[in-house]
Order: structure tokens, then sequence, then C-alpha cells
């Protein structure tokens, strides 16, 4: 389910199962806190916008007080 969600997104991954852009596989997806993902780490995507979120306690209570 969550590589068909990136799919979508034109992201990808990439050898080391690091999120990545389709288009640019140089270029990884950051966490709003500006650290890579990983698929196991990625919990979805910010509505209106590309802030990916880990699946952490911290990222969802950060997200919760936006």
């Amino acid at each position: 389910m969550k590589r068909e969600i990136l799919d979508v997104l034109d992201k990808t991954v990439n050898e080391d199962n690091v999120i990545i852009e389709k288009g640019n596989p140089n270029q990884k997806v950051l966490t709003f806190d500006g650290e890579e993902l990983t698929l196991e780490e990625f919990g979805g995507i910010q509505k209106g916008s590309e802030v990916f979120i880990k699946n952490d306690l911290i990222s969802l209570m950060r997200l919760s007080k936006k």
C-alpha cells in the first residue's frame, strides 16, 4: 500500500529503501525535520503539501499540533 501511495506522488525507493523522487533518484524525500525517510518509517503525507511524516509518536504529535 505504501508503494502505491508513493507512486501516485511520483516517488519511489532506492536500493537502501530510502524514499526518493522518481524523476531525480539523487533527491531523497525529507521529513519536516530534514531527515531522510525510509519506506518502513513512512507514516503519511500532510494534506495540501509534500511534507512527509514518519510513523513515530513524536512526528504524529507534531502533526496534530498544526
